[in-house]
């Protein structure tokens, strides 16, 4: 009898355990069924209008729109098909074969037109949401159109919008690299820096080690920088996806990858949720290759240029050192806990490490420049932005099992702060990087904090505390900067 009960618990909280799973699964393949059933009705839309005959006048003169931004409808997760059981009714061949036919059907313009209504379709839970505007964007010269403002802002449960690739394909896989060219470095400011100190200073009197700890605070406005220990390379956990979101956008960008619903679905589980699984897929496509058993040969080589390429695209860009050629784990889809096969044979690289690595100033200018709308293109960015936008009203992120506010640097900041951010967690470590934003826009602020560490990890408060800190004395700074320059006025 002792023994029944003490096995009891457990086998309550295994059987626990796999009904949330089941209900998880279950969710995946409504939000996939739902994703799929909105894209047949848009589809269905346009063809009746395309039987009811041409445009009017009227519907001509109002043009095409010149980017779309990410509407604010439901989470879509992904949905790996193999785990749901759920088949395609045709194979590859015969929908590529239905869908050539259909577009020699269809003269260009009404095609265009089509790709622009399926896209449309996604915004339509844009009335009501509103957006968050940031400062106007300087004009960037790889952007054909003129961008009127930053990117919007909205919370990031928006469903991606993929834009359509590019006119104009100057750029191949093997050629890809990221646009943003380095420029001078921003000068270091000592307010700034006594801001980092006292971070640092908070870290250690919360009896955490401060070794492990690397930060980096770029001021927007004045368009300034310090940081401690914020040139060390360390894993970046998570945070990484947000440089694979930027190597998925120039691609599509570029027409290297092509938009399709399960890279949309992957993109918001990838940034949104973090998933893993999500995650792999969308490296597998960005890089052209799959893990698996191990390769010899030429066909080894080949993969292994091809999981480098990604680090190249950064570097040629100035971002020195960076490594971000390996996935993160689990990978429930793959049933791997840890690298296996070919990825082990990484290891015999030795210039190449095992684990991605990553500066704190590095997730923070990458932040900077999507923020600013430089990254890929403007609308490019907005898309980005749109995704990595949080919410940070208690009543929405609250309600979440497992949000990225509580424990992060978004949780003690005001509701109406405009917010978004990347945040990485193992048993190790406790990262993120986040674009920051007072509602009157007076201040403006990219905060990285890594801590790579086991006690940072189990720290639930120091990420918060150095939000907190360092948003109270930005806000103080801008304040105190008004009435200096009002004085003099």
């Amino acid at each position: 009898m002792p023994l029944l009960l003490k096995n009891k618990p457990e086998s309550f909280q295994q059987q626990n355990a796999q009904l949330k799973a089941k209900l998880a699964r279950a969710d995946r393949i409504i939000g996939r069924l739902e994703a799929e059933t909105a894209s047949l009705r848009a589809q269905v839309a346009h063809l009746k209008r395309h039987l009811a005959g041409p445009p009017t006048t009227a519907q001509r003169s109002h043009g095409e729109p010149r980017s779309f931004a990410i509407g604010s409808t439901v989470e879509r997760p992904s949905v790996d098909s193999s785990k749901t059981g759920l088949k395609r009714a045709q194979s590859p061949q015969a929908r590529r074969s239905r869908g050539k036919a259909a577009s020699r059907r269809l003269p260009p313009r009404l095609l265009r037109l089509t790709r622009i209504a399926l896209l449309a379709s996604a915004m339509l839970g844009l009335a009501g949401a509103g957006f968050w505007g940031v400062q106007r964007l300087r004009p960037q010269p790889e952007v054909s159109q003129t961008p009127s403002s930053s990117p919007n802002l909205q919370p990031s449960s928006a469903a991606a919008v993929i834009h359509p690739p590019s006119t104009e394909q100057k750029q191949t896989f093997e050629t890809l690299a990221y646009n943003v060219q380095p420029e001078a470095p921003m000068p270091r400011s000592e307010e700034l820096q006594a801001i980092v100190d006292g971070a640092v200073a908070l870290a250690a009197s919360k009896s955490l080690d401060t070794q492990p700890l690397s930060i980096t605070l770029i001021d927007l406005k004045g368009n300034t920088i310090a940081g401690y220990q914020q040139d060390t390379p360390r894993y970046p956990a998570s945070v990484v996806k947000l440089f694979w979101l930027a190597v998925c956008e120039a691609q599509l960008d570029q027409g290297i990858l092509q938009p399709d619903a399960n890279l949309n679905a992957d993109l918001i589980a990838m940034i949104v949720h973090s998933d893993n699984d999500a995650a792999s897929r969308i490296f597998d496509r960005i890089t052209q290759t799959t893990s698996g058993n191990s390769l010899g040969g030429t066909e080894y080589e080949t993969w292994l240029k091809n999981r480098l390429r990604i680090n190249q695209f950064f570097r040629a860009a100035g971002y020195e050192g960076l490594s971000i050629s390996q996935k993160n784990y689990p990978i429930y889809s793959l049933k791997l806990d840890g690298p296996n096969g070919r990825e082990l044979q990484m290891l015999d690289e030795q210039q190449q490490p095992i684990r991605s690595l990553v500066t704190s100033d590095q997730a923070a200018r990458l932040m900077s420049e999507i923020y600013a709308g430089k990254a890929v293109s403007a609308s490019r960015s907005q898309e980005m932005m749109g995704l990595l936008t949080r919410d940070l009203n208690p009543e929405s992120w609250k309600k979440q099992a497992d949000n990225a506010i509580a424990g992060f640097l978004g949780e003690p900041l005001p509701a109406d702060v405009r917010f978004a951010s990347k945040v990485g967690m193992t048993t190790k470590v406790r990262h993120e990087v986040a674009f920051i934003e007072s509602k009157d826009g007076s201040v403006a602020y990219i905060l990285a904090v890594f801590g790579t560490d086991p006690t940072y990890s189990q720290n639930s408060e120091i990420l918060p505390a150095i939000s907190k800190a360092v948003y109270t004395q930005m806000v103080e700074r801008s304040a105190h900067a008004n009435v200096t320059k009002g004085t003099d006025g």
